[in-house]
């Protein structure tokens, strides 16, 4: 009787612990998923998909730091008040002086213009890939005296002409600052620059639109031999919505005639350097009028567009790749030229043949140093795949080296015909042959054939080299009678 008393509380107790343990797993549960709820919807508003001005991945930092990081000048948000550049805010504020200074007659009206960014303050936020640490006073005076130097900058350029002397802008500066405007991380959406640079332009003089300036300024960055036909997108002076230099001049150069395949096909391998594509047949030579990243092959000929590689364009490439790396709506047109590029070069040997070829020159000291550079390239960079412009040209060129047809005959030619001596040797050598077979045949002949040859010489000699060909010269077979002796 005792033990049943004791046994109904004990299971009572039990019951009670097992529904308290079971709500507060509930409660906790809840308590979790409310928190991870909360982290996404702070995580949803900032989402944005309107980026177009990244930061640079680290690995991709990693492998050329200096590739990303201005020098002189932070044009935008991201290097902002970085102390070792703090030295050109006295030459932004001089153009921006220029701009505005009261005694300076029909000046722009400043507080207008300051009006107009405050309206495009959230749309000019959201083209920058991360959450931006300034207040709304910083960023738009920030976009005011940057987007001033940067359109005076342009304006001050096209005036001297690049050879001309300029009480501002030193000689010295012109290059280094070329490089720092064109870096991913070192841009101003265009449709503020834009914006500044109708608002400060005087009604008296008829000025280039920005996009024409800005192409005459970076122009010399690049190789160019375009065909003007081909070129239309200079003129073209649409909105400049969430866009920047560097994608707007990546658009320049990309190609223009390249059309998607209905059925995407994965980029396939070449593994062949410039050496060895010779040594299978193919001819190099550079292509003309045509866009700086155009490559054809057709008929064992392929045909580059010749490029000049130095650190200012080596800087231009690395900024474009990882525009495109992180912009999921461009196609990686300039990620395929480059590992076309690492592909085609293996040594100094091929920086040499694409050299001679008119294809490639460079300032960068020796061929294998500059070799090692463009294999640098593509370090720690996504291939383009299905992207790439170049899958017609890849599969063209691998099924023309697979082919055993032409590999012997190029083989024949760099072995017996790479050139002049060795030529005429070969040559020697296989007229030699020849005579001496001839002299064995004719030695074989009748006599009609001997005393054809020692009455003609020459002509005779000349007539004989066409004996397996035309049969015009017959050798006569004429037995002499055997004596045979009788024995009596």
């Amino acid at each position: 009787m005792v033990a049943k008393l004791f046994t109904i509380p004990l299971l009572t107790i039990c019951r009670l612990r097992f529904q308290t343990s079971t709500s507060r797993a509930a409660h906790t549960a809840g308590t979790v998923a409310a928190l991870l709820e909360e982290k996404l919807n702070a995580e949803l508003t900032k989402t944005n998909n309107c980026a177009t001005i990244y930061r640079v991945p680290d690995r991709l930092r990693a492998v050329e730091p200096k590739a990303y990081e201005p020098n002189i000048v932070s044009i935008g948000p991201y290097h902002h008040g970085t102390p070792r550049l703090q030295a050109m805010e006295n030459l932004k504020w001089n153009f921006f002086d220029r701009l505005f200074n009261p005694t300076k007659p029909n000046r722009p009206i400043l507080n207008a213009l300051v009006n107009e960014l405050k309206d495009i303050e959230h749309k000019a936020r959201r083209c920058y890939s991360e959450e931006l640490n300034l207040s709304s006073k910083q960023f738009i005076n920030m976009m005011l005296i940057d987007s001033c130097f940067v359109v005076e900058l342009l304006r001050e350029t096209k005036k001297i002409h690049f050879s001309k002397k300029s009480i501002i802008i030193k000689r010295w500066m012109l290059p280094v600052l070329q490089r720092d405007l064109i870096m991913l991380e070192n841009q101003l959406p265009l449709f503020v620059l834009n914006k500044v640079y109708k608002l400060t332009s005087s009604e008296d003089t008829e000025e280039p639109g920005l996009k024409k300036l800005s192409y005459q300024f970076f122009e010399s960055m690049i190789y160019r031999d375009s065909d003007p036909q081909k070129n239309n997108k200079l003129g073209d002076e649409k909105d400049y919505c969430e866009s920047h230099f560097l994608e707007q001049f990546r658009a320049i150069i990309c190609p223009t005639e390249f059309l998607e395949n209905k059925f995407r096909v994965k980029e396939p391998h070449m593994f062949r350097s410039i050496t060895e594509l010779k040594e299978s047949g193919i001819k190099l030579k550079k292509a003309e009028k045509c866009q700086p990243l155009d490559v054809s092959f057709e008929k064992g000929v392929l045909k580059i567009a010749p490029v000049s590689m130095d650190d200012h364009k080596f800087t231009l490439f690395r900024n474009m790749v990882a525009f495109e790396q992180c912009h999921f709506n461009c196609k990686p047109h300039v990620t395929a030229y480059i590992f076309f590029l690492d592909r085609l070069i293996n040594s100094g040997e091929d920086i040499e043949l694409l050299h001679y070829a008119g294809v490639v020159q460079h300032t960068l000291g020796g061929n294998k140093h500059a070799a090692r550079l463009v294999n640098n390239l593509c370090k720690e960079v996504a291939g383009a795949g299905y992207d790439s412009y170049l899958q017609d040209v890849l599969q063209e060129i691998n099924r023309y080296c697979d082919n055993l047809l032409h590999y012997s005959l190029a083989k024949l030619k760099h072995e017996y015909f790479h050139n002049i001596w060795v030529s005429l040797s070969t040559i020697a050598a296989i007229v030699l042959i020849y005579l001496t077979i001839l002299q064995t045949v004719s030695a074989l002949g009748g006599n009609a054939a001997r005393s054809h040859m020692n009455e003609h010489g020459w002509k005779a000699v000349i007539e004989a080299f066409a004996v397996p060909f035309t049969g015009l010269w017959s050798f006569e077979y004429s037995p002499k009678p055997v004596k045979r002796k009788f024995s009596d």
